[in-house]
């Protein structure tokens, strides 16, 4: 909260698309297997951001406006409770992703050793 603003400490970029290069580890396929490869991730990042966003907006909408009433106008409230609630989804998210990532990382290695 800065200046009476609430302020929101999600990432613009999800956590899982800074680790999905090194959470996936492919063998050879040259440059162009690479890039198809960077494109499905990018695709798959795509998929996964919407439907987390699409799941705060009822998650965080249900919770902050019980009984589906919207008021004409948000009031402090309103605004608190949201930015409460999609900071919580997204904390969220970005632990699950990163147990995800390391889950990855270690059936890659015992797979390897």
């Amino acid at each position: 909260r800065q200046g009476g603003q609430v302020t929101h400490s999600w990432p613009s970029r999800c956590s899982h698309e800074r680790h999905s290069k090194r959470a996936m580890s492919y063998g050879g396929g040259g440059a162009a297997n690479q890039r198809e490869l960077e494109a499905l991730q990018q695709s798959l990042n795509q998929v996964v951001l919407q439907l987390l966003q699409n799941q705060v907006r009822k998650t965080c909408f249900e919770q902050c406006f019980p009984g589906n009433r919207f008021p004409s106008s948000m009031g402090k409230t309103e605004h608190v409770c949201l930015a409460k609630c999609m900071d919580r989804m997204y904390e969220a998210h970005a632990i699950v992703m990163k147990a995800s990532v390391e889950m990855a990382q270690n059936l890659a290695s015992q797979e390897r050793g």
